[in-house]
């Protein structure tokens, strides 16, 4: 026995069902998997539903429309025509954009270096009876070092959008 060689086999053929039990377990197998695809389909729908509002969020942070110049992630749109501030308030709100909130020297001369001759323009500032103070369209307070000069609300001065 000692010069004997001996084998081992393995069967993996699994026992034969019958079709009763077949279709009962892949019936059950069909129920769980359809869960968790309902489950990974969902989350794969709101995984997209993000990355796509995050998309369309950053090209709008990034681009300008056309004849926009773009300085800091802002837009900015200079006119070529004259209104009273009142209707220049009006134009930008209809383009989705406010008159012009200068909020630091860099920006002041940003505006500066690209207005086209023309020395005064209406900007976003409003002066309120009220507190007798001059502020920004948005709410905000004015920086005391930027030189301003009011004129009446009439007058008619070409203006700067922005958004």
């Amino acid at each position: 026995m000692q010069d004997e060689e001996r084998y081992m086999t393995l069967n993996v053929q699994s026992k034969k069902r019958s079709s009763a039990q077949t279709s009962q377990l892949t019936f059950k197998d069909y129920s769980v998997m359809l869960h968790w695809y309902k489950i990974l389909l969902g989350i794969s729908g709101t995984v997209n539903g993000i990355l796509a509002l995050t998309l369309v969020s950053l090209i709008l942070l990034v681009l300008c429309q056309s004849e926009w110049l773009k300085y800091q992630g802002k837009c900015y749109w200079f006119s070529n025509e004259m209104k009273s501030w009142s209707d220049s308030y009006v134009y930008c709100l209809e383009r989705k954009s406010h008159l012009l909130i200068i909020h630091d020297q860099l920006e002041m001369a940003f505006i500066q270096k690209n207005l086209r001759q023309s020395n005064y323009v209406w900007i976003g500032l409003n002066f309120t009876s009220l507190k007798m103070t001059w502020t920004w369209v948005d709410g905000s307070p004015i920086d005391s070092k930027i030189k301003i000069y009011s004129e009446t609300c009439s007058s008619v001065f070409k203006w700067i959008c922005q958004y």
